[in-house]
């Protein structure tokens, strides 16, 4: 049984695992409870940086968006005049490699002390941070906490680790500063559902906005060159995802392509040369092979020279709702008074 099928399961054994794993599911609630408490009442330290600080972060584990959605404020910060800085925890390689192919020339710091990294990225000539999944490391001070809830992973009975996917309850989204909705694959319909949700959550949507993370292009992983995605129309393509939402990266395939063979893969996967090899050989009797810019990051280096192209499909992100509350939130950043670090 899958750790997806436990969390969002709906067959008989799905909901025995569930009940199974409801005990310890109370226990890291109560500590996380309790460490959210000793922060709500300041007897656990935040330190102030001297530079701003913007946390993208959610309350499950993946699937969110936060890595496009934390380049997109990147950038917007880079237009607005600003030398911002990504700081990030670091589970692997992909994601640095994926912040530096998104936004060339950035600083991206890695670090499991989130404050240390602030630091490091205020010495190397920051004037703002965002922090990459940066809601539950409360010991940084943040002066833009944003919160990401996607409507393809949204649930209403989504249960605390490791019964379900949610690192703290819903109700931790009122201590964000701003709710961003991410939609892939989702219809109007569906944000709309989450969107009242959210609202009920927080006692008004006035602090809500919704991101379209869309694919844009393909991207030859190895050579950097792009195509259309009309070239995907009509033809078999083979897929291959090793992300915490899989299901809305091959939806989006489907939607694009005639044909699409899955091969899904634990989130930060780690491709072995083998599995490379395999699944070059796979794609006999397709026309594409494509994943996803996190998966190209380590696929590319193991490629096998004589096997197809690969591809990745790169997301465009596009704020339909809200951009002009996002824009404000960003310029108030500048504005803060000086502060002595703690």
């Amino acid at each position: 049984m899958s750790v997806e099928a436990i969390w969002y399961g709906t067959r008989p054994g799905d909901r025995l695992a569930r009940a199974a794993l409801a005990p310890a599911a109370w226990l890291y609630g109560a500590v996380v409870a309790i460490r959210n408490a000793l922060y709500d009442h300041r007897l656990l330290a935040m330190h102030q940086s001297e530079i701003p600080v913007v946390s993208v972060g959610n309350v499950t584990v993946g699937g969110t968006g936060k890595t496009p959605l934390s380049a997109h404020l990147v950038s917007l910060l880079r237009s607005a005049g600003h030398s911002p800085a990504v700081v990030m925890r670091g589970y692997g390689d992909d994601e640095l490699h994926v912040h530096a192919q998104l936004n060339a020339g950035v600083t991206v710091v890695t670090d499991a002390d989130r404050v240390a990294g602030i630091r490091s990225a205020a010495a190397a000539g920051a004037d703002v941070v965002v922090l990459d999944d940066g809601f539950q490391h409360r010991r940084a001070r943040r002066d833009l906490d944003i919160v990401l809830v996607s409507v393809e992973r949204w649930c209403s009975d989504l249960r605390l680790l490791p019964a379900g996917p949610l690192r703290e309850p819903l109700g931790s989204i009122r201590r964000a500063d701003l709710v961003v909705i991410t939609r892939k694959v989702a219809t109007d319909e569906e944000v709309a559902t989450v969107r009242r949700a959210i609202a009920g959550l927080r006692d008004g949507d006035g602090d809500i906005a919704v991101a379209e993370m869309l694919p844009s292009v393909l991207v030859d992983a190895t050579r950097g060159v792009t195509a259309e995605l009309d070239v995907l129309r009509g033809v078999r393509v083979l897929a291959i995802a090793g992300i915490a939402d899989p299901a809305s990266f091959f939806a989006q395939l489907r939607h694009t392509s005639g044909s699409v063979t899955e091969r899904k893969f634990s989130d930060h996967h780690a491709y072995t040369a083998d599995e490379a090899r395999s699944l070059a050989a796979a794609s006999l009797g397709h026309k594409h092979v494509v994943t996803t810019q996190k998966d190209a990051v380590k696929l590319s280096m193991l490629w096998p020279a004589n096997g197809p192209e690969l591809w990745y499909l790169s997301q465009a992100v596009r704020l339909t709702e809200g951009s002009t509350l996002v824009a404000a939130a960003l310029a108030k950043l500048f504005t803060r008074p000086t502060s002595t670090v703690g």
